[in-house]
C-alpha cells in the first residue's frame, strides 16, 4: 500500500479591519475539504455499527471522542453558520455554501450515478441494433460522469439539454427513448427538480433580506470555519490511522478510511491516504479481485469478536 501522505494545513486569513460595508468573498470548500466532510460523515455513521463498534472501543474510541467528530463535522461544513451570514453571502454574489450547498452537490451527483448508467443501456434496448452504437455515441459526446464537486453541476446539465434534444426530435428512436425514460421515472417533474437545484447552485438562490453583517463579523466566522476544518482533518486522520491497523481492508473500505483506485492494469488497488489537499474520487470502491483469503478471515474474526461482545 501507498505510503500515507502528510496533511496539509490551510491557513486561516485574519479579519479584515476595513468599512463595515466591505463584501467579502464566500467561503468556498475545495473537492478536497468536501471528500473530508464525506469521509468523515462515512466514519461516525459506519463506526457506531456491530461489526466496528466493539473494536473500535477497545482502540480508545469513545464516545467523548464521537461526539467531538460531529461537532467538529458540524461545524467544519457549515452548520452553525448563523442564517444572517448566509444571507449576506448571497446577496453579495456568493454561492450557496457549507451543509446546504454539500446536501444539493450530493443530490446531483446521486441523479447524475443513477441515470447516466440507466440511460446508457435503455439507448441500447430501445435503438435497433443498426443504428444504437451511433445514437448512443451522439448522446454521450464529451459528456461523462464527474467526481463529487462543481463538474457535477455542468455534467447533468448537458444531460439535461440532451434530454430536451430528446423531446423535441423527429426521430422515433430519439422519442422511443425519452418515452422509456418516462416510464422508468425520470419524468419532467423530476428533471424540474434537478434544474431548481441546479439553479440554486449557480446562483446561490437570489436575493433575500438580510440584517447588516460587517467584513469583520462574516470573517471571524469564516476563520473559526476554516479551522474546524483543520481540527476535522486531525481528528480523522487520528483515528484512521488507528484504525487501518485493526480492520481489513473491506472493512476500511466501508469506513471511508481507504480508497480504491485503478491501476494502469486496470485491476483496482487499495491505497492508505490520510486526508490532506488532494483531491479524491468520490466513486464507491469495487472490491479487488485479487484481494486475498487471509483479509477476508481477518475481517470475518473481527466481526465475530464484536457480535460476541
Amino acid at each position: 500500500m501507498a505510503k500515507p501522505k502528510s496533511p496539509k494545513k490551510s491557513s486561516a486569513k485574519s479579519a479584515p479591519t476595513g468599512n463595515a460595508e466591505e463584501a467579502l468573498p464566500p467561503l468556498v470548500l475545495t473537492a478536497a475539504e468536501q471528500d473530508l466532510l464525506e469521509r468523515s460523515l462515512k466514519l461516525l455513521v459506519n463506526i457506531q455499527t456491530v461489526p466496528f463498534n466493539a473494536r473500535a472501543r477497545r482502540e480508545g474510541y469513545t464516545a467523548d471522542e464521537h461526539r467531538e467528530g460531529w461537532r467538529l463535522l458540524r461545524l467544519a461544513s457549515g452548520e452553525a453558520k448563523p442564517l444572517d451570514h448566509l444571507f449576506a453571502e448571497v446577496a453579495s454574489g456568493g454561492a450557496l455554501e457549507g451543509a446546504e450547498r454539500l446536501r444539493l452537490l450530493q443530490d446531483v451527483d446521486a441523479f447524475e450515478n443513477t441515470w447516466f448508467p440507466r440511460t446508457r443501456v435503455i439507448i441500447r434496448r430501445a435503438v435497433p441494433r443498426a443504428r444504437r452504437e451511433a445514437f448512443e455515441a451522439a448522446f454521450f459526446r464529451n459528456l461523462e460522469q464527474q467526481p463529487l464537486g462543481p463538474a457535477v453541476i455542468v455534467s447533468v446539465g448537458t444531460f439535461l439539454s440532451r434530454l430536451d434534444g430528446l423531446a423535441r426530435s423527429g426521430e422515433e428512436d430519439a422519442k422511443k427513448v425519452r418515452q422509456t425514460l418516462v416510464k422508468r421515472g425520470l419524468t419532467d417533474e423530476k428533471l424540474k427538480e434537478v434544474r431548481g437545484m441546479l439553479g440554486k447552485l449557480e446562483v446561490g438562490g437570489g436575493p433575500l433580506p438580510q440584517r447588516k453583517v460587517s467584513a469583520a463579523e462574516l470573517a471571524s466566522a469564516q476563520q473559526a470555519q476554516r479551522e474546524a476544518l483543520d481540527d476535522l482533518r486531525d481528528w480523522f486522520n487520528d483515528w484512521a490511522t488507528t484504525f487501518r491497523q485493526v480492520f481489513g481492508v473491506k472493512a476500511q473500505l466501508k469506513l471511508g478510511l481507504t480508497s480504491a483506485k485503478r491501476t494502469s492494469t486496470g485491476k483496482t488497488e487499495a491505497v492508505e491516504e490520510e486526508d490532506g489537499e488532494e483531491d479524491v474520487s468520490d466513486e464507491e470502491p469495487a472490491a479487488d479481485e485479487n484481494e486475498t483469503d487471509e483479509e477476508e478471515t481477518d475481517e470475518d474474526e473481527d466481526t465475530d469478536e464484536d457480535e460476541d461482545e
